[in-house]
């Protein structure tokens, strides 16, 4: 069995840690709003109406009102985008 010199060893390496640095890169810095047309995408929600209340946050996730069918209701930040792809407005009715 024939060894590979260090050299090569190091640069795989480097080669690799590369494109695992870049994937995740990738993964975790998604241009927000770069979806469908007309899809709100994640700026929406920060433009929304938050609670300052110490209620406003739950879980670790801020609270967004939206106009729902008529009514003002609030829903964590994660769901604000689909209401808001059903036709709900931001803010209260």
């Amino acid at each position: 069995m024939t060894r590979v010199p260090r050299s090569t060893r190091i640069a795989l390496a480097s080669v690799l840690a590369l494109v695992l640095v870049l994937a995740i890169t990738a993964l975790a810095g998604a241009a927000p709003g770069k979806g469908k047309p007309g899809d709100p995408g994640k700026n929406a929600t920060k433009a929304a109406q938050k609670q300052s209340s110490p209620s406003g946050k739950q879980y670790g996730k801020t609270k967004v009102t939206l106009c729902h069918k008529g009514k003002a209701i609030t829903v964590g930040a994660p769901a604000a985008k689909a209401h808001l792809r059903h036709g709900d407005k931001l803010g209260a009715c």
